[in-house]
């Protein structure tokens, strides 16, 4: 899919300057958010809609949604940026059949019995193990929280644990 622009892992999903940043740099047009909470909440979807930047179409599907129509050829065709909210759902829509060649890693939520990785993006030895095999099959990962960062090597969180 020469379109998809953007695979990226953002507890936060669509929010403020950061994600501005990265639709400007990569000229997106279309987001696609695949979260199965927020696609089954009036509420979250509502926030969804109104968090992103003007002029950005916003859809918001479940994992198993998301994988219908990535196999019905029915995503947005202008340029695009997947969401997920966490390792697990990204895990679980690549092991479904979407497929993209990298996969950025944005923002994890923390808890105390996560690792920093790289400046604030923390994982778990449980996020270490959803992403795995997506790095392991030839997929890019590497974490980078906004555009002025330097791509972070996947290796570099394999390394801590």
């Amino acid at each position: 899919m020469e379109n998809l622009k953007l695979v990226r892992i953002d507890f936060r999903l669509i929010h403020g300057q950061v994600m501005t940043r990265w639709v400007k740099k990569y000229d997106i047009t279309n987001i696609v958010v695949i979260d199965d909470k927020s696609s089954k909440s009036p509420i979250l979807k509502k926030i969804l809609l109104n968090a992103a930047p003007a002029g950005i179409k916003v859809e918001i599907e479940s994992v198993e949604s998301a994988v219908v129509r990535w196999k019905e050829g029915n995503f947005p065709k202008g340029n695009l940026l997947i969401l997920f909210k966490d390792p697990e759902t990204a895990g679980r829509a690549w092991k479904a059949g979407i497929d993209f060649k990298s996969l950025q890693i944005g923002g994890i939520e923390g808890s105390a019995l996560k690792k920093n990785i790289c400046r604030n993006i923390v994982m778990s030895k449980e996020d270490i193990d959803h992403l795995k095999p997506i790095h392991d099959s030839g997929v890019k990962v590497f974490c980078q929280p906004i555009p002025d960062d330097s791509e972070v090597p996947f290796k570099t969180a394999l390394d801590k644990f």
